[in-house]
């Protein structure tokens, strides 16, 4: 079951959010000596990075990745790496060995494949890797990563990492984590605000089961799911 963090502003959000991660980079340090955290774009990195700068965080011990990629040049706007780096990367300690990133000149087929060799590299030996943590977004449509309502891709469990060509929302080339290393996850938090959430984050928490929108299906199978919202995004819930 999910937990639930409401927040009546931004500030507050953060805080809580990031007070989260680093407890979890604490633990996964201790366990195994570093911990893997993969970024959505959209919003969240504007939301957490500032957050996370804060706090006294071993950013030396992070593995960075990302939980979806735009298919273009690492420097374009569109790119969800541009857009951690800016936010984040450039102004920690964390070394560019320490970032897997999605790459955009190789054919799209051929790096989804290399980016899930990559993965795997960090745990030898493992099929599906146990990822530490995964920080999500949501569009108005439910989608997560670059998983979207009614796609063939929702279906999609032979590959942990599988490339699409006609996404409903540009750029119509992009590459995405799949659910099966998605709920193999041992944290999946996601950040979602705004009321142009509040309808559709009322179908994921308390809507038909039967029809889930793609970011309900997102339940790790062993792991912690949190969801961290504001007041806006809440306004429609009925179960507080």
């Amino acid at each position: 079951m999910a937990a639930i963090h409401g927040f009546s502003n931004e500030a507050d959000l953060r805080r809580e959010c990031c007070s989260l991660i680093a407890q979890k980079s604490s633990e996964a340090v201790k366990d195994h000596g570093f911990f893997s955290v993969g970024f959505s774009g959209g919003s969240l990195p504007k939301i957490v990075c500032p957050g996370l700068l804060s706090l006294e965080i071993d950013f030396s011990k992070w593995r960075v990745f990302f939980c979806d990629e735009r298919y273009v040049p690492l420097t374009d706007a569109d790119s969800n790496y541009a857009t951690v780096k800016q936010h984040f990367l450039d102004k920690t300690s964390i070394a560019p060995e320490q970032v897997l990133m999605i790459k955009s000149d190789i054919p799209l087929d051929e790096a989804a494949k290399d980016y899930e060799r990559g993965l795997k590299g960090w745990y030898p030996g493992v099929d599906v890797p146990t990822l530490d943590m995964l920080l999500l977004g949501m569009g108005p449509d439910g989608h997560t990563c670059s998983l979207f309502p009614d796609h063939p891709l929702l279906q999609e469990a032979s590959h942990l990492v599988a490339p699409i060509s006609d996404s409903p929302k540009p750029p119509p080339c992009r590459i995405t984590l799949t659910y099966t290393i998605i709920n193999a996850a041992k944290c999946a938090v996601f950040v979602s605000t705004g009321s142009s959430k509040a309808q559709v984050l009322k179908q994921v928490l308390e809507g038909d089961e039967s029809r889930p929108p793609p970011a309900a299906r997102v339940k790790p199978i062993n792991g912690d799911l949190h969801w961290f919202v504001d007041d806006s995004a809440a306004s429609l819930l009925t179960k507080k």
